[in-house]
């Protein structure tokens, strides 16, 4: 409830003040995007893709209790996968609900009519859905493995930044996206893992007895 107050509340500044055109003016690229592995990389880390391969690389690795979080392999894989993908659900439910459109030329907001493509989000852009991945993503690391909590923040941060370089994104798009992710993560990943610990580990003991074999 915090969140989603301080949220709202930030978007009603940027709109009020003007900031969020401000910024996107003085953060947005030439017409001409530069192309780099960096940027590329950065503005993946809000794709889903990127953190099924990441849990698909921690779900092969040998069981670790070095995180705060006593866990297996393949619950930390799961959870690195359900928790941005739970955040990004979200964001676009949020997109549908609230309907801001994507910048544009314009010097104020465009809002979608709810009788205008009430169930698509293309074109929608509050609040940004790979800033919620990213920030989800980035969050659940830190949980699990709080050595990787700085490199993911910054990373996730450099997302949200290539949102609004591209002229996808209002930065209040993106820092939305960021606390959804965030409070979404936070919120989420703890019993995610606890559920999927005690189902595997239940699963893995009825193998051990003989109740799965065939």
């Amino acid at each position: 409830m915090v969140a989603a107050m301080a949220a709202t509340t930030l978007v009603w500044v940027a709109a009020e003040t003007g900031i969020d055109r401000a910024l996107l003016m003085q953060l947005a690229w030439p017409e001409k995007h530069p192309r780099s592995d960096l940027l590329m990389l950065l503005r993946v880390w809000g794709s889903l893709w990127t953190w099924i391969l990441i849990a698909l690389a921690v779900g092969v690795q040998k069981r670790s209790h070095q995180g705060r979080i006593s866990d297996g392999p393949r619950s930390v894989g799961i959870t690195l996968v359900l928790a941005p993908m739970m955040a990004g659900g979200i964001a676009e439910l949020l997109k549908l609900l609230i309907r801001r459109e994507r910048p544009s030329g314009l010097e104020i907001y465009l809002f979608r009519a709810w009788s205008e493509q009430p169930w698509s989000t293309k074109g929608l852009g509050l609040p940004s859905s790979h800033s919620a991945v990213a920030f989800a993503g980035s969050m659940t690391l830190f949980l699990l493995y709080p050595r990787l909590a700085l490199p993911a923040l910054l990373i996730a941060m450099g997302c949200g930044v290539t949102r609004v370089a591209s002229g996808a994104h209002y930065p209040s798009d993106v820092v939305v996206g960021a606390v959804v992710g965030g409070v979404t993560a936070a919120l989420a990943a703890p019993p995610l893992l606890s559920t999927l610990n005690k189902f595997h580990g239940e699963r893995e003991g009825s193998l051990r007895s003989g109740r799965y074999q065939r």
